[in-house]
């Protein structure tokens, strides 16, 4: 029986071309899994929240509703611009975005920023 290196060869490269891709999807799962935190069955974001958003995530799930957000009348305001993904919540990161985007005054004139 004559063997065939062309075969042998093609099919350990195509098992280890599947290993590798298996290995890197593993990765970006264990790497997706890293930027949440899962506690009494609600996924937390990873990053820290400042006072204020603490204070108004009144149900401490990690993202403010439209329903929590009425008690700032800036926030609730801007709440679908802020709200960038439109799943009807504000994430800790859309919240420091906003915050960020917020325009700073430039004189004594200007109203001072909102407090979102």
């Amino acid at each position: 029986m004559k063997v065939n290196s062309n075969q042998i060869i093609l099919k350990a490269s195509t098992t280890a071309i599947a290993l590798l891709l298996m290995a890197g999807i593993h990765n970006v799962a264990l790497a997706d899994n890293t930027t949440a935190v899962k506690t009494d069955g609600k996924v937390a974001e990873a990053a820290p929240a400042d006072e204020n958003f603490k204070a108004l995530d009144a149900n401490k799930d990690g993202k403010i509703s439209l329903k929590e957000a009425v008690k700032d009348k800036a926030l609730s305001g801007q709440f679908d611009t802020i709200d960038a993904n439109h799943d009807g919540m504000i994430s800790a990161e859309e919240y420091a975005s906003a915050k960020t985007a917020a325009p700073t005054p430039t004189s004594e004139t200007t109203p001072p920023p909102s407090k979102y």
